[in-house]
């Protein structure tokens, strides 16, 4: 094997771990961060479209169709799910994408590189998933709204509505926002440590004497 054979294999490596690395910390932040965390939030009481329903019609002496409305939010969350799955398969493509594309002469650049794509990269989903929520959101919600009690006020059924279309967007984006800098930020931290311990190899190994 020569020199540049271990260079190379020595890079796949690099890439290859680094690829697992960018898997990890997007599924962690799909199915921790926004599928639990934010969409489907393990306890009934952390459901804020939920809870705001049951708030409104309890002010208002409504009854609702609890089995309706439980059925409509299943509806919207697997649709939701299903459109963030499809983000992370773009976040880990990306990622990779500039990764695989690391040059032994430029390779100290890659992480400060990487960090002002993502800031691109983390706009245009911002943008896509409010485009997304607020499509599902109509969808299926606000055009059944009245699936859940026929008897609502119009008054009543606006203040839900805007809440669906503006508050609670607002408040989803926000958090996503928040879950997208913690994870680019682990996910930068470790891919730093990892081309530290590459280039310390390449340039320290008596293999490449």
């Amino acid at each position: 094997m020569t020199e540049q054979d271990m260079l190379n294999e020595h890079k796949r490596i690099f890439i290859s771990a680094s690829g697992e690395l960018v898997n990890n910390n997007t599924n962690s932040l799909i199915e921790d961060d926004v599928i639990t965390g934010i969409i489907d939030p393990p306890l009934e009481a952390m459901d804020i479209i939920k809870s705001r329903f049951l708030s409104v019609a309890k002010a208002n002496n409504l009854i609702l169709k609890t089995d309706v409305l439980n059925q409509l939010l299943s509806n919207y969350k697997d649709k939701l799910k299903e459109k963030f799955i499809k983000i992370g398969d773009k976040r880990k493509k990306f990622v990779s994408k500039h990764i695989e594309k690391i040059e032994d002469d430029k390779s100290l650049n890659l992480v400060k590189e990487l960090k002002k794509e993502l800031v691109k990269f983390d706009k245009e989903i911002k943008k896509e998933s409010k485009e997304l929520v607020l499509d599902l959101i109509n969808k299926e919600l606000v055009s059944k709204i009245d699936n859940i009690n026929s008897e609502i006020e119009p008054k009543y059924k606006k203040e839900m509505i805007r809440f669906l279309q503006v508050t609670y967007v607002k408040q989803f984006l926000e958090l996503l926002e928040m879950k997208l800098i913690v994870k680019d930020t682990i996910l930068l931290n470790s891919l730093k440590e990892y081309l530290d311990r590459f280039i310390f190899t390449t340039e320290n190994s008596h293999l490449f004497d």
